[in-house]
């Protein structure tokens, strides 16, 4: 089986007259970063990540795992920080939904935009150095290696590996997981491809990623009792 994500968010969340409101009393006058956490916005993005779920696949705009709304609240992603832009911070073709890994990973110092200065929140994809999932499709960017690591094929997907750190062991290991758990592989075929010479410069600290998808497949057997 061969993944291809065809992922692309076809339409943006349309900000409802409650969100218009919520917006208006967190920021009054002018935007400022700090004015995302006031409770008043819960409801907004509470809605927004009820939307944007199904659009996304369930799945991380960046690593394109799957986000276990069971176990963690998705975080909504600036895709141009709101640090750096906070004219643009609840302007839904800015916004989508990631996992707190990369979201992290990701961060607010690290360049999006081509050129900084720009005023107007762009809606070319020629405007932004990493793969916009408003406007780029995930699979003319990035290629799944064994359908576990990232491979960038564009500039912009070499870009966006980098700035979420696509390549850490943990995003590997939990891929592999993910396709062990539906039998689509096994842990002979993931550890024989992880040591494969060409595959090993695509994750950071290959013995680490040895180590815990053992533990990982090790801790499945046993709790559903796989001998």
């Amino acid at each position: 089986m061969k993944v291809t994500e065809d992922f692309v968010i076809n339409r943006p969340y349309d900000l409802t007259g409650e969100d218009l409101m919520a917006i208006e009393e967190a920021s009054p006058v002018e935007k400022d970063k700090g004015d995302w956490e006031k409770k008043c916005l819960d409801g907004f993005k509470g809605r927004f990540r009820r939307d944007m779920l199904p659009k996304q696949n369930y799945r991380c705009a960046y690593c394109r795992l799957e986000l276990h709304t069971n176990e963690v609240t998705p975080e909504i992603e600036h895709i141009v920080p709101k640090n750096l832009k906070p004219n643009w911070m609840y302007e839904p073709f800015n916004l989508c939904l990631s996992c707190k890994l990369c979201n992290t990973k990701k961060g607010h110092r690290k360049k999006t935009l081509v050129d900084e200065s720009v005023e107007e929140l762009p809606h070319d994809a020629k405007a932004y150095k990493l793969i916009h999932p408003h406007l780029d499709k995930y699979s003319e960017n990035i290629e799944f290696i064994g359908d576990i690591l990232y491979r960038g094929i564009s500039d912009k997907g070499r870009y966006t590996i980098w700035l979420c750190e696509l390549n850490r062991y943990e995003v590997a290991a939990a891929r592999a997981m993910e396709l062990i758990k539906q039998g689509v592989i096994d842990e002979t075929r993931t550890i024989l491809m992880l040591t494969d010479e060409d595959n090993q410069k695509l994750v950071d600290d290959l013995d680490e990623f040895l180590e815990d998808i053992k533990n990982r497949i090790r801790t499945y057997k046993m709790e559903n009792g796989i001998g």
